[in-house]
């Protein structure tokens, strides 16, 4: 699986999607990788890698990696997949990017888009709004769901996209109610324990990356997940 680039004061590391291994990065790294994520945010049309950074996730390939694979690491379904192929134009195909090697000051990056289906601001300003209440917070993620109820897998992943933005919904404390109440809107209205299975183990299988230390980190995302569905649920 591949890395994630995370900012770390002035420099940079990379983690791995287990959040198991991080990497620090020389000075020497560092500047050269500014150099590049500022070039590359000037071909986006951005003014810097600041920019960039808040528009795009930045994945670093270890073997075997591919743009496919890490569009599917990153939950992107194949038309946004194929999207962020063509958006990548340093690579002249998907599968032939080289794996991060210690000490590297040119690795493949791979900019990988950050996806808010429709409805999502306004579910999240309803969400993050000091005001809120537990039923208005619950109401605004059926109405965001209810515009992708095409199949549990769509609203899954609008659920995702919805929970990836924790960051946006206040202090790490207030975080992990509002994940649950999102939770419950999503997998509540299946009544078979094997349907609201497939969906608990399509929340705790994402990659849940974190790059700003606002937010729940991925190990604290599946022990949310894993112990709402054993209460709430009944789902081991």
């Amino acid at each position: 699986m591949a890395f994630t680039l995370e900012v770390v004061g002035k420099g940079f590391r990379l983690k791995d999607a287990d959040n198991n291994r991080e990497i620090d990065v020389s000075p020497t790294q560092a500047k050269a990788w500014q150099e590049i994520l500022d070039r590359r945010a000037r071909q986006q049309g951005l003014k810097n890698s600041e920019e960039l950074l808040a528009n795009v996730k930045i994945a670093v390939p270890e073997a075997g990696d591919s743009q496919f694979t890490i569009g599917k690491e990153h939950g992107l379904g194949d038309t946004d997949t194929m999207l962020m192929i063509d958006g990548n134009v340093q690579f002249s195909n998907p599968d032939l990017i080289h794996a991060y090697h210690e000490g590297s000051l040119n690795p493949d990056f791979v900019l990988v888009p950050t996806m808010q289906p429709q409805g999502a601001p306004a579910a999240i300003e309803a969400i993050k709004a000091p005001a809120s209440t537990p039923d208005g917070r619950k109401n605004a993620v059926k109405t965001y769901l209810g515009e992708h109820s095409g199949s549990v897998e769509e609203r899954t992943t609008a659920a995702v996209a919805l929970m990836d933005s924790r960051a946006d919904f206040g202090s790490l404390e207030l975080q992990a109610p509002r994940l649950k109440e999102i939770m419950d809107v999503l997998v509540q209205p299946y009544e078979g324990e094997d349907a609201r299975k497939k969906i608990v183990d399509a929340l705790k299988q994402h990659s849940w990356s974190s790059t700003d230390g606002k937010s729940i980190d991925d190990k604290g995302m599946g022990k949310l997940i894993s112990e709402h569905a054993r209460a709430a649920y009944g789902i081991q």
